[in-house]
């Protein structure tokens, strides 16, 4: 199952100055493209995959409610 196709872009001035709300320049570039695909069989590596992503996420989660307690945000 495929979705909508995504296309590339070329910045100017760094992803990660975009990110920090500085200014930068966003290029579109429809040479290259690319689409989300689900594939419906799950191997073992998929399962450890997952298990990864959301340990991650957990991990994320908890250290943000930790900074929220201690007033970073």
């Amino acid at each position: 199952m495929y979705g909508p196709l995504f296309y590339s872009k070329i910045l100017l001035f760094g992803e990660y100055g975009i990110i920090k709300d500085s200014r930068g320049l966003s290029i579109p570039y429809n040479f290259y493209n690319g689409a989300l695909k689900i594939d419906e069989s799950h191997t073992k590596a998929h399962q450890e995959s997952n298990q990864n992503l959301e340990r991650f996420s957990n991990y994320l989660e908890n250290s943000q409610t930790d900074h929220a307690q201690v007033g970073f945000f």
